[in-house]
């Protein structure tokens, strides 16, 4: 990769944005089918939505936690770009695919015994949770293999995929959810779960047959599958901390929106709301953190620490700029986000409408806050992942959500059966609380003497 040490902070800010519209684009296509599946699953009932979020955010905790594990091929994949060791890179995405083919030791036994025991009288959560697990290698290996591409800034083809996967979802989630008479039987959120992992096994068999060409074979050494012990052991250590604060987070999420439940009915179903639309439009913070990652990890290969500052102010730029349109979309009338999730007739929906449209107005609004804040620790976490700062990112991410998210929501909502919207007000206030722990890491600089890649590390 071409390094320019003269490239003002402008610059790196329309570099920046570049690399990561494909990946924002590819994001949101893969957030869509989660989304879409929510409005099929909304209009076929709001047991199943609200399972969906239940069971799925839990499955997540496991299925993304493994993927961010697996997503660190990116790291070295930019470091060996940009040290212009272009012939290592083959050989550390095929580590993360071993650890992607070696999680079905864990996400099946999961799948037939942990959903059944974690949720015993709920029969929709029980299933959701249990064709996401079957699934979940799958993903694991589709983040494998765009580190391939991600970390030599080649993103264009991954909005392809990912349009791909989500028409695919579409189709398969009005078929599977409620059935084609004659065709298709009735399946309802099962159905959601399979035509969601049917888009990830798409994308990912696509992208191996791609990463396996004659010229990425000759010029990257694609064609190295076996394990390489010092490298396998390498990836382990910068990957785990990362899938296991990202599966620490998730579960944290899990343990809000459990306790959401116990509240009232209310409070589960504007959660459900506002975590569909986090999710939805995550899909640009996502975006950004990869493609910071990937600059990034290109300027740490070629021992450019001076031009980390850069990446990180054409990030935050790049994030308010989104949080001013996002300003405008959050603080509308919130019959219109309801009119998207539920269709007028729907008996339920009616029985809460007293008091539902204020609570989900004065939560959206701090669920944009909370978004703002999100994107800025991300740009951060890009960066530091780009280093292999991921411990740090483990102890500090996963103690944050425990002690300044979930403690307080419980003390103040459950305990005290608080409205919903002091919960959200939480959520924000967690977001800016984390994103100064992790700023003040990023300016501390310990992040600079960690080394991922050396020359001599990877001779057989």
């Amino acid at each position: 990769m071409k390094i320019n040490e003269n490239a003002s902070t402008t610059s790196q800010v329309k570099k920046l944005f570049n690399l990561s519209l494909p990946l924002m684009i590819s994001s949101l296509a893969t957030l869509l089918m989660i989304f879409v599946d929510r409005i099929f699953l909304a209009n076929y009932s709001i047991d199943t939505l609200n399972a969906a979020v239940s069971a799925g955010t839990l499955a997540w905790a496991f299925l993304g936690g493994f993927g961010m594990i697996t997503a660190m091929s990116q790291v070295f994949v930019s470091q060996y770009n940009g040290s212009n060791q272009q012939k290592e890179v083959g050989k550390a995405v095929w580590q993360m695919i071993w650890v992607g083919i070696f999680s079905l030791f864990l996400f099946v036994p999961m799948a037939f015994f942990a959903a059944p025991f974690i949720y015993k009288n709920s029969p929709h959560q029980i299933s959701y949770f249990f064709w996401l697990m079957i699934f979940a290698p799958g993903y694991a290996l589709m983040t494998a293999l765009s580190g391939f591409y991600i970390g030599r800034e080649k993103t264009k083809l991954l909005i392809l995929l990912a349009l791909v996967a989500n028409l695919i979802n579409i189709a398969l989630d009005r078929a599977f959810i409620f059935g084609v008479e004659g065709v298709v039987p009735e399946m309802g959120i099962k159905g959601a779960a399979i035509a969601t992992c049917t888009g990830y096994l798409v994308q990912a068999f696509i992208l191996l047959l791609l990463f396996l060409k004659k010229i990425h074979k000759e010029t990257y050494g694609t064609n190295h599958w076996k394990i390489h012990k010092p490298l396998f052991l390498k990836s382990l250590k910068v990957g785990a901390p990362q899938g296991i604060f990202y599966g620490l987070e998730i579960v944290g999420w899990a343990v809000f929106f459990e306790m959401m439940s116990k509240v009232s009915f209310l409070h589960i179903t504007v959660s459900s709301i506002c975590q569909s639309i986090i999710i939805l439009l995550s899909f640009f913070m996502d975006g950004l953190t990869r493609g910071v990652a990937s600059i990034a990890g290109n300027f740490i290969g070629a021992k450019k620490y001076d031009l980390i500052s850069k990446v990180f102010r054409a990030g935050i730029t790049l994030q308010i700029g989104f949080s001013l349109i996002l300003a405008l979309l959050l603080t509308l009338d919130p019959k219109v986000t309801l009119s998207v999730f539920f269709p007028v007739t729907n008996s339920e929906f009616v029985a809460i409408q007293d008091g539902f449209s204020e609570a989900l107005q004065v939560s959206l609004i701090f669920v944009f806050f909370y978004i703002t804040f999100e994107g800025f620790r991300w740009v951060i976490s890009g960066l530091l992942s780009a280093a292999g700062d991921t411990l740090f990112l483990l102890i500090a991410g996963a103690g944050s959500v425990w002690v300044f998210l979930l403690l307080p929501v419980y003390l103040i909502v459950v305990r005290y059966s608080q409205p919903i919207e002091w919960a959200w007000a939480t959520a924000f206030f967690y977001s800016v609380i984390t994103y100064a722990i992790y700023y003040f890491r990023y300016v501390k600089g310990k992040w600079k003497n960690i080394v991922l890649i050396e020359d001599s590390q990877l001779e057989d």
